[in-house]
């Protein structure tokens, strides 16, 4: 798409679309895959010393596979780890974009934001993006 000219990765506008349009099916798929491995069968290796088994369950029941939990408890108040969570957890943007770009895609789009368009596909993803870099050009 840079080559082509369609993206310009200069662009602060071209950026948040690009990331409204795609960071959600990258994330969908990403989901995807983690689901896949977790669920899936690890056989075990003839020259190795390692474990088998399907890594969902590996974890949940860590005393079948001759382990143990090595979950540690904090030990503190959960309004100290509130307070740590709201000072340096950095949230994800529900859309993919920057929340502060929403308001302007609603603008343009003249939607609220639950009725803005969700891409399915890539190829939906693309034409999502150049639409609403073509309308933001524009402006």
């Amino acid at each position: 798409m840079v080559d082509s000219g369609l993206l310009r990765i200069d662009d602060p506008v071209h950026l948040e679309c690009l990331r409204f349009c795609y960071i959600p099916l990258i994330q969908h798929d990403l989901n995807y895959f983690t689901h896949l491995w977790n669920s899936h069968r690890i056989r075990q290796q003839r020259h190795m010393e390692a474990p088998d088994g399907i890594p969902t369950v590996m974890y949940k029941y860590p005393e079948a596979y001759g382990t143990r939990d090595f979950l540690i408890r904090l030990s503190c108040e959960l309004e100290t780890i509130d307070r740590i969570q709201e000072r340096y957890f950095v949230k994800k943007p529900q859309f993919g974009c920057k929340d502060d770009f929403i308001p302007v895609l609603e603008h343009v789009c003249k939607m609220q934001r639950e009725q803005l368009p969700t891409p399915e596909s890539i190829e939906s993803a693309t034409s999502l993006f150049l639409a609403l870099t073509e309308i933001l050009d524009c402006c």
